[in-house]
């Protein structure tokens, strides 16, 4: 007995819609996959700083980086969020190298700046980056390993933490607009941006996701890693109005899963990474108090400007 038309036209407008679902499920996935080459508005001259350029190798070609000698023994290594370079972190570096002498490597993520690569795998790959650039600074030969400090912005800020839950070389954490939970985070943004249900569309987009990059991005979770890194410590910044991360969801998660020592410093008036923006004097005090202490230690600290004040009460 044939099907009757009204059956058939249902079956094909049930494929249809299948089809629809999962080809824009797929166009978001590449979209989310596909980094943007920001050009670099930044460079070390703006700020009065002379940094050695390099190319550093890495697991997808060649990553692009500037290198700045400590004066305090001290080298931070700087992580750009995702769809920038490692001039996000040009200003910050000069003012904590003047402040107290901190050395630091800034570098491109593959797919990003002048890098090679094509693809951000939010963590998965560019904590292999991040293994990279460690490496580079251990073959030197003229780095302290015993004091290098990893320093993330969001994109980074993720990779950051993965990274120092497997590198112990990585005395020291700092990140701001951090993720708790990559899939939660996907699925959160998602409905933001286009007042659609999480489920089915993230789901559907991260599995896409990782069948494209070959990674597995439900298991990126830095709320799960982050309690690994004690007894070293973990500084999380977290930006109360942070249109990207989703706050203050995130950076409490992430405190509260940190073993101590740790520190929160929530910003009431700042957006995504913007801190260091909205607070300079304010943010360079107490990312410098923290590396001072986490990082350098009494015995080797730079002297202290006199202006800058003890920590407020805005920090737990």
């Amino acid at each position: 007995m044939s099907a009757s038309p009204v059956i058939i036209a249902a079956l094909v407008a049930a494929a249809g819609g299948l089809a629809a679902l999962l080809g824009f499920c797929y166009w978001r996935a590449r979209l989310l996959l596909i980094p943007v080459r920001a050009p670099l508005q930044y460079h070390p001259a703006d700020v009065g700083l002379e940094m050695e350029t390099l190319r550093i190798p890495g697991p997808r070609g060649e990553l692009a980086a500037w290198y700045l000698p400590a004066h305090n023994g001290c080298t931070l290594i700087c992580c750009h969020g995702i769809n920038d370079n490692r001039g996000q972190w040009v200003a910050q570096v000069a003012q904590l190298h003047a402040r107290g002498g901190y050395g630091a490597l800034l570098f491109d993520f593959a797919g990003h700046g002048e890098s090679a690569g094509k693809l951000v795998t939010y963590g998965a790959r560019e904590t292999q980056d991040i293994a990279a650039v460690l490496d580079y600074l251990r073959a030197r030969g003229d780095v302290n390993m015993g004091r290098v400090g990893v320093l993330g912005y969001s994109l980074g800020a993720i990779a950051s933490v993965l990274a120092a839950a497997q590198m112990p070389e990585l005395r020291c954490l700092v990140i701001e607009s951090g993720f708790a939970d990559v899939h939660r985070d996907i699925g959160t943004l998602f409905t933001r941006y286009t007042g659609l249900p999480s489920f089915p569309f993230a789901n559907l987009i991260v599995l896409f996701c990782q069948l494209i990059a070959g990674v597995k991005l439900s298991e990126i979770r830095p709320v799960r890693f982050i309690g690994r890194l004690s007894p070293r410590a973990a500084f999380i910044i977290s930006d109360l109005n942070d249109e990207i991360a989703n706050e203050p969801f995130d950076g409490e998660h992430l405190f509260a899963a940190a073993a101590e020592p740790k520190r929160l410093w929530q910003v009431k008036e700042s957006g995504h990474v913007r801190a260091f923006v909205e607070a300079e004097h304010e943010w360079v005090r107490r990312v410098g108090d923290f590396l001072d202490e986490h990082l350098a230690g009494t015995s080797v600290a730079m002297p202290r400007d006199p202006t800058y004040e003890p920590l407020g009460s805005g920090e737990r």
